[in-house]
Formats: structure tokens, sequence, C-alpha cells
């Protein structure tokens, strides 16, 4: 036992591992044994920017902290949302006790409606404004009935199964922000959730360090701390939320036609400052953006904003109103293809056009992976005469998310035994890391997992031990379908690459009876190789292919399949430098000639027109 500077007496934070841990490998979909051992399991969110998922799992119980979603790369050709792979979960059911929510963002809570309907949970804890945000959600979906909604206060205490979990209020981007504080057998967990320390938020709403400290002072202290990692590439600490409102002012006061103002529908602070200086500079505003709508609408039922009922005109109003009496608030601030703003920069918007003299605030950062989108709406928005302010030294926006210093507190209030990054790419875990080490947690009590990984708690111990399935799910919102990973890959290939189609005839003994005939879409061709030559030379390649096969044995339409992919993968390799997406027929001569049952010991192909 060591004396902590208080002069109470807690467990040892260099405490060695406990005899060797049973290492159990969890195969895809297995069920968790019931054993009393605490797990802790990430689904999504480590490794990434999104979809943050946690499970905590002992014995016979088991609850989320989380269930988000996170948004397409670019090269998701046609993907709208990307989601965690549920397998684990429809698995073990019957052991989910519910979900505590930290706060309102969609990588947070924008996963449950999809989880919903494949999975049973009983019910749901966190703020008002994140419950009112998902209650429209549920509503929508159909699925209001598939679980109870539960508000939680500052300092509430729930159980789930064996756990407690308690709500301690943080300063994040978002009003009803949340860390928890979670007693389970083996001892006391701390999730941050998203988190910074704001000492001047804008509604009044300070972290409850108070708490964090008096967990960390008790006899038991805290055994493990998982902590948000987004910021750890960046010195110092995050600006006040306070700190903005000087800048959009100035931003204001400055200019002479129309402002237009994008950031995160989800940001309500940010929200409430653009509607009080619209009502200081006698503007009108109008809100563009389904997501926009409904966030300032529930914001103000729930009493988190308020405005006068004539603030907000539509726009057809704001059209007719004079320049500069007007600001546009809306979404887009992601270069999202389909939203207000970036239609509004393509001309592509039916009502809003871009005019001589406009002032376009772009109030957010990218997130990783969106900076090239970003990055074409403010090109397109400046090709079209407006005046666009942005970037981080443009001050009219503030992370979320804690710094390093920032980060370095959190570790210190808490003292944890243990660590875990949380909420970042593996880099930023990594440097997360590194970070507690300096803090003064021990290399071997820290913790670097990837989504899927299981990471085993005792009150002594931790290990990481096997992993569950943990993939994606890629959904197209158009016509609510999951999209085949596989398809997303031949939708890059096609992009990137082009398509080259190859038909063969194959007698019965798998020898080539007619073709091959070639062709291609979107290939970039060799510098003066015309298409004809070009065609030639891959049918060449494709009877030189069949011939080698020839000779090795006799094929089976299968055979000829595999061999002419293989072949001409490893052709346009290495003497093209090009991967195109290869669609191969192979087609039986007898089964164009009579009705047939094919042979059980072969592979009848899609048959096709030559």
């Amino acid at each position: 036992m060591q004396v902590d500077k208080n002069g109470k007496q807690r467990k040892s934070a260099s405490a060695k591992l406990e005899p060797p841990v049973e290492k159990t490998a969890h195969l895809p979909g297995d069920v968790l044994p019931g054993d009393e051992k605490l797990r802790i399991i990430p689904l999504g969110g480590l490794g990434e920017i999104g979809k943050n998922t946690m499970v905590f799992a002992y014995g016979n119980d088991m609850f989320l902290v989380d269930a988000g979603m996170a948004f397409p790369t670019e090269d998701m050709l046609g993907v709208d949302v990307v989601l965690p792979d549920l397998s684990f979960l429809k698995a073990n059911q019957s052991k989910i006790r519910g979900i505590a929510i930290t706060h309102g963002h969609e990588d947070h809570i924008g996963g449950i409606p999809f989880m919903l309907a494949e999975v049973s949970v009983p019910v749901i804890y966190g703020p008002a404004l994140a419950l009112g945000l998902l209650e429209g959600k549920l509503a929508e979906s159909g699925l209001s009935e598939r679980t109870e909604l539960r508000q939680v206060s500052p300092r509430q205490i729930v159980r789930m199964g064996v756990f407690e979990v308690e709500f301690i209020r943080c300063t994040h981007s978002i009003a009803d922000s949340y860390s928890l504080i979670i007693r389970t057998p083996v001892g006391v967990v701390v999730h941050t959730g998203d988190f910074k320390f704001d000492f001047t938020p804008v509604d009044g709403e300070q972290f409850d360090i108070a708490r964090l400290t008096a967990c960390a002072d008790s006899e038991e202290g805290i055994l493990l701390l998982l902590s948000d990692s987004t910021n750890t590439e960046r010195e110092g600490y995050t600006p006040s939320e306070r700190t903005v409102w000087t800048k959009l002012n100035e931003v204001f006061s400055q200019a002479k036609g129309r402002i237009i103002v994008t950031t995160f529908a989800s940001n309500v602070n940010r929200m409430k400052q653009v509607l009080q200086l619209a009502m200081n500079y006698h503007r009108k505003v109008g809100v563009l953006g389904r997501s926009m709508l409904n966030f300032a609408r529930i914001a103000r039922e729930l009493g988190y904003m308020s405005y006068p009922d004539d603030l907000l005109v539509s726009i057809d109003t704001i059209r007719q109103l004079p320049h500069d009496e007007v600001v546009i608030l809306t979404t887009g601030s992601q270069g999202e293809p389909m939203s207000a703003l970036t239609r509004i920069a393509n001309d592509e918007h039916r009502m809003v056009k871009i005019l001589s003299g406009d002032t376009v605030v772009v109030s957010a950062t990218p997130i990783p992976g969106n900076e090239r989108s970003v990055a074409n709406t403010i090109n397109a928005l400046c090709q079209r005469g407006a005046r666009v302010v942005y970037g981080r030294d443009a001050g009219v926006h503030v992370s979320g998310h804690a710094c390093r210093e920032e980060q370095k507190l959190m570790i210190n209030l808490c003292r944890p035994r243990f660590f875990m990054p949380v909420h970042g790419e593996y880099r930023m875990l990594v440097k997360h890391g590194e970070l507690a080490e300096l803090c003064g947690v021990k290399q071997e009590n820290i913790f670097v997992l990837e989504n899927g990984d299981v990471l085993e708690m005792g009150r002594e111990h931790g290990v990481k031990s096997g992993a569950v399935t943990a993939g994606v799910v890629l959904i197209d919102y158009n016509r609510d379908w999951k999209i085949d990973e596989e398809i997303v890959n031949d939708r890059r290939k096609l992009a990137d690459d082009g398509l080259v189609s190859v038909v063969v005839t194959v007698n019965e003994k798998g020898m080539l009876a007619a073709g091959p005939d070639v062709a291609m879409r979107g290939i970039i061709l060799p510098r003066g190789v015309p298409a004809e030559e070009f065609v030639l030379m891959v049918r060449s390649r494709v009877e030189q292919i069949l011939k080698e096969g020839e000779r090795s044995k006799l094929l089976s339409a299968d055979g000829v399949k595999q061999i002419i992919e293989d072949g001409l993968t490893a052709y346009f390799a290495d003497t093209m430098k090009i991967r195109p997406l290869l669609q191969v027929v192979a087609m039986r001569a007898n089964a164009m000639l009579r009705e047939a049952q094919p042979d059980p010991d072969r592979i009848t192909f899609k048959q096709g027109k030559k």
C-alpha cells in the first residue's frame, strides 16, 4: 500500500500483473463467457474519428457507452453513413442492460437507430438534449417502442446490472455533455467522453472537476482512465468558446451585405451566439438544412436557447429583405455534397445564390477526411465573389476537444493506475499513451487498442486478451440499404483505373471454344497505343494464359475464370501499372446448345451474350 498526499492509503499504481491471466481469442460472433472478469471492448472510435461505441462487460451483464456513426471518406463512393459491425452485440444481446450516452453528437448517438433495428436494448440513459435529438430519430424510424429513454441530471447514478454509472458535467462543443464514473466489481473506471476544460463556458455549466478529484482521492482511487485523444497532437490549451464571440461580432460589424454562417448543427452554443448577434445588428435569420432546423427547434423546446418568435423567418422572406438585414444559418460545414452550403457554392440551390458583397463564415474545422471537400466548397464560394472567413487563424471556431495540457490535467486529476486512450486516429492514441507515461502512468499499464480488442481488467492487473468482430457497415441512405464492402472496393477500382471485361466460351473439357471477346471502359491507355491495339494485346494475353493452363491440366470453367483473372491482374500491374476492375465471364459451349443440368463437380458461370 502507498500513502497519497492526503495521508490516505491507496493501492499502488505500479502493482505487478497477477499470475498469468487466461487469454481467450473470441472468434467472430462468439458469446462472451459469463465469468467474473471486467472486459472493455471498443467496437468503434479507436483508430478513427467517429462511430464511438464502447462495451463494458462483467459476468452476464453488459452495457454500452455511446453508439455512434461516422461519415464516409472520399473514396467510399455512394456511402452515406459508416456504422460499427453489430455481430458481437447480436450474439450477446441477452446480456445488454442499456446504453449510457455522453452527449448528443452524431458520432456518439447516430448509430442507435440502426442498432435498435437489430439489437434489443432495454433502456438508454442520457442528457436531455441528446435524448431530445434521439427521440426524433427513433420516431422517424418507427423505433420508439424498441427502448426506453431516461433523462439524467448531473451527479445522478444509474445501475445497469452490476455496473453503477455516475454522470458528471463536462465541457465540450455541445450543451449537456457528460463524463462518466463507472463503478465495477473490480474498481472504478472513468470515461471522459469528449471534453475540454473551458473555465468560462458560454452557458455557465462548469466541468465538475470536484467530483473527479473526490473519486481520485478516495481510498479505492481510479483503476482505469479512458480519455479523449482527438487533439493530442496540439500543444497548449483549447480556447474557450467565449473567445469566438469577439471574432463573430467583428465579422457582423464589418459586413455590408448578407451574412451566411455555417457550423455544426449540434453546436447549440455557437447557434445561440449567431442568433444573439443577429438581434444586436437588427438582422433576420433564415435557417437552411434539416438538421439545423431540428437542432434549433429541440434546443428551444428544451430551454437551451431562447429568441423572439419573429427572429427566424422563411427563406422566401429572406429573399425580400435588404441584404444588410439578413443572416442565413446553414448546414454544410464539412463540405457534404448534398448540404445547403455546398449546393449554394456550386450554384445548385434553387432559393439562395451567392451575391456580390456576401460574407460567408465557416465556423467549424474539417473532420479528418473532409479537408478536400471543405476546401472545394470554400474555393467555389470565393470564385462566386463571396468573402469567406475560415480557418484556425480567423478565430471564428474553437475545438471542443482538449489539447495536450488539458489532457495532462485530466490524467493528473484522476491519477489512474491504468490508462486507455480513446476517440482518435491511431497515431493520436499512441501520442496520448506517451503523454500518460510522462504523467507517471507506467508503460506496461497503458493500453493502445484497436476496434475489437478485448481488454480484461482485474483489481491489480490489465491484459489485452483476444478480439471480437469489429468491422464496418456501410449505408446508402437513399435506398436504405447496406452496401457490401466489396462493392465499394469495385467502385473505387472503377473510378481509379476503369473496367476490362473478358468473355470466353469453353467446351466440356475446359478448353477454349470461342473468344476471347474484350471490352473496356474508362481505361487510360499507354501513350501511343490506340484502343484497338490495346484490345488485341489483351486478347493475345488471354489466349496465351489459356494455352499455358491447358498444358498443365484440363481446366474447369472455374479454372478458366481464375487463371484469366490472375494472369491479367499481373499483366496490367507489371506492364501498364494499372489495376482495373476485371469482369471475366466463362460460358460452357454445351449450355448454349441444349438444356442440361450442370455437372455438380463444376461451377457454371453466369451466361451472357457474346
